[in-house]
């Protein structure tokens, strides 16, 4: 970088994504009467505003070190305590269940806050900073930016989204099973079924993105590829209030912002239509922001719709 990307370039991404839990707080508060869930807002609110302010001081070569941290502590708290002490299956099919069953729990507060209402306002800053899957993905050796591939690989995360549906609506409207126990003894044997179906899932997604990581040498092939809760990301980010802005008049079309990202977005493209960058693939990393030698992109609030995704394609 030629210069120190300024602090306001970085700053609305975690007043945002903390706007999220400030509001979900409130709605636990004042709406729903039930104050569990606050204090674990509160926490994971800190862990945002200590790391991403770190991210947006330390010198560059440091910074995606504290975006890792960030990942690894909330991505481990909800792992750990919330999944596996509380005996809970935080994958889609944890989801779908709590969904037929038509109970509110963790992992509905979860998905509401992190991957379908809060990326409304933040974006996909939860597969940017928060996911616990990619906490482990991005530590593989493939951290430069690969091109998408084209063919029938993109579309697993839609058949992934569509078998754990069906499989679910299937267990629980016909054959009447699911793992969420609504009884008031809280029967051990259920929660014990919740914890082997989330085990199950996590393995699954492991040996699917390692396998993809390999495959195509990079880190975020799952994120691209075969992530089906990425789909109520995408949907709610074509909306989202937070995205990267740019200034057409700064860039040098370098293509160092498109050479780092993750997600193999075409950033100079957006660049030269003078908007931000309305990708619904954008995961708020801030990483070409913080690589533009230029100080041409930043972290920005604003009201608009992404309607195409301008990829980096393998030709």
């Amino acid at each position: 970088m030629s210069a120190k990307t300024p602090f306001k370039s970085f700053i609305a991404a975690p007043l945002m994504l903390n706007s999220v839990l400030i509001i979900a707080s409130l709605v636990f508060v004042f709406v729903l009467k039930e104050t569990t869930p606050v204090p674990i807002f509160i926490i994971f609110m800190l862990i945002n505003t200590i790391f991403m302010t770190l991210y947006a001081l330390v010198p560059l070569k440091y910074k995606n070190g504290f975006r890792l941290a960030n990942m690894l502590i909330i991505g481990s708290f909800l792992f750990f305590l919330a999944q596996l002490l509380g005996r809970q299956n935080f994958q889609i099919e944890g989801f779908f269940f709590y969904l037929f069953a038509g109970v509110i729990g963790g992992v509905m507060v979860n998905y509401a806050n992190g991957k379908i209402i809060g990326p409304l306002i933040s974006g996909r800053s939860w597969c940017g900073w928060n996911c616990w899957t990619v906490m482990f993905l991005d530590l593989l050796p493939w951290k430069k930016n690969t091109t998408w591939q084209t063919g029938g690989v993109r579309y697993i995360k839609y058949i992934m989204f569509a078998l754990s549906l069906a499989l679910t609506a299937v267990l629980v409207l016909i054959f009447k099973y699911t793992i969420v126990d609504t009884s008031p003894e809280a029967m051990a044997s259920g929660t014990r079924t919740a914890l082997i179906w989330g085990a199950a899932g996590n393995i699954l997604y492991y040996v699917i993105g390692i396998a993809l990581a390999v495959s195509f040498k990079d880190n975020r092939a799952f994120c691209k590829y075969a992530c089906p809760v990425s789909l109520f990301l995408k949907a709610s980010n074509k909306f989202a209030l937070l995205k990267i802005g740019t200034k057409k008049e700064k860039c040098t079309d370098c293509k160092t912002c498109s050479s780092v990202c993750p997600m193999s977005i075409d950033i100079p493209a957006y660049v030269k239509d003078e908007t931000r960058v309305l990708a619904d693939e954008c995961i708020m990393c801030m990483k070409c922001v913080s690589h533009c030698p230029e100080n041409a992109l930043f972290a920005s609030v604003g009201l608009d719709v992404s309607k195409k995704n301008i990829l980096l394609m393998k030709s």
